[in-house]
């Protein structure tokens, strides 16, 4: 009994004199607290984030956070891909310390994380160092291809949302060095959003929708602005969540909200997770009139499709099986044409990765796709490729 009276008497005892090393450390102490320890004083610098009327909403943020790919990792599995991403220059973005390393430019950069962490609020901000909830960059990045993206507060996105490949160094190569990890990296939207990076094909011209130009401050405004209304608001979209799509009240909901400052009409397509906008042109000419993303969808499916019929998969050698999956040739020395590995790569960018069905860049989305099957099939009809 004395033991256990004696723990406890230290326990108290320590965090006593860490609540009054933390008021010393204060430079105000505005709020007064008080109870079974005496009283003592809550630091107004603490208050802004753990007060009862914080200054940053760091739960409700928080709350988001855990609904987002960078919380519950890869496909949100619900499992962290913090450790099977270490190593190899994955670390930089897949782990809390390889992060922040790579912003604070540490040479040398550590090729491993001894005990990596999940990236959290901490990787982006760092409120224990500047006192607020500023990010810890926001300097333009350069990607691959030596295109700068410079959207404010998004850049610290394009530090990792990325291809990490130069498209423009895209040649013929042997089947046995085309891995399914060949082409661009998970999450190649700054490259998308720019215009640029995608296997372009010579002798074409490539232009940008207006998303390029007129939305300053990038990926921020569309996928973290919030809804507002009764019943419009679900910690699966926006904020921190950082998803356009998400559960609300049992249904999946597009959050437009971000959209609407400068499409005031868009709404989402009935029943399912679509915008509502239809296409000008039949551009998957498939003989109908679709939603925008549809059309996107359609010549994807005419590089790889369920049936087996796609180009990708009547090619010479085959570059997917029919039922959509990739085929390894390891050790195989056949030579693929520069064209069709340009093309694997476009069906990659847009298709596997980038996930948004062209809305990251209409323009640049559908006059790539566009040269990418006809120069797979020249008899196809490109008549609707955007010139502009």
């Amino acid at each position: 009994m004395s033991y256990i009276v004696s723990v406890k008497s230290v326990v108290l005892l320590a965090f006593s004199l860490a609540l009054l090393g933390c008021n010393e450390t204060s430079q105000t102490a505005e709020k007064g607290v008080s109870g079974g320890l005496g009283s003592t004083a809550f630091p107004s610098e603490c208050a802004d984030c753990h007060g009862d009327a914080p200054t940053y909403a760091v739960l409700g943020a928080r709350l988001g956070y855990e609904h987002s790919g960078h919380a519950l990792g890869f496909e949100r599995s619900g499992h962290g891909n913090a450790m099977y991403a270490n190593g190899s220059g994955c670390q930089t973005c897949h782990t809390h310390e390889g992060f922040v390393a790579k912003v604070n430019a540490v040479e040398p950069q550590p090729e491993f994380i001894a005990n990596p962490s999940q990236p959290s609020c901490f990787t982006c901000h760092k409120p224990h160092e500047s006192f607020d909830f500023s990010l810890r960059t926001t300097a333009p990045v350069t990607l691959a291809n030596g295109t700068v993206f410079d959207k404010g507060g998004s850049n610290i996105c394009a530090e990792c949302h990325q291809s990490r490949t130069d498209a423009s160094t895209i040649s013929a190569m042997p089947t046995g060095k085309i891995s399914a990890h060949f082409g661009p990296h998970h999450g190649p939207q700054a490259d998308l959003f720019s215009a640029t990076n995608a296997f372009e094909f010579a002798g074409k011209l490539y232009s940008s929708s207006a998303h390029k130009f007129a939305i300053d401050e990038g990926c921020t405004s569309c996928h973290m602005t919030l809804p507002e209304g009764r019943y419009g608001l679900s910690a699966e979209i926006g904020g921190h969540s950082f998803s356009i799509a998400g559960d609300v009240h049992g249904s999946e909901k597009l959050n437009l909200a971000g959209c609407v400052a400068c499409h005031a009409d868009m709404k989402q397509a009935k029943g399912e997770a679509l915008i509502d906008y239809v296409a000008k042109d039949d551009y998957d000419q498939d003989g109908e009139l679709e939603l925008i993303q549809l059309e996107v969808q359609g010549l994807l499916d005419r590089l790889v499709n369920q049936q087996g019929s796609g180009l990708l998969q009547r090619s010479t050698p085959a570059l997917f099986d029919a039922q959509g999956q990739f085929i390894q040739r390891a050790g195989s020395d056949e030579l693929v044409a520069q064209q069709l590995v340009g093309a694997l790569y476009n069906y990659k960018l847009f298709g596997e990765e980038d996930r948004s069905l062209g809305m990251h860049n209409p323009t640049y989305t559908l006059q790539v796709l566009t040269d990418t099957v006809e120069a797979l099939d020249p008899a196809f009809d490109t008549s609707a490729r955007p010139a502009r």
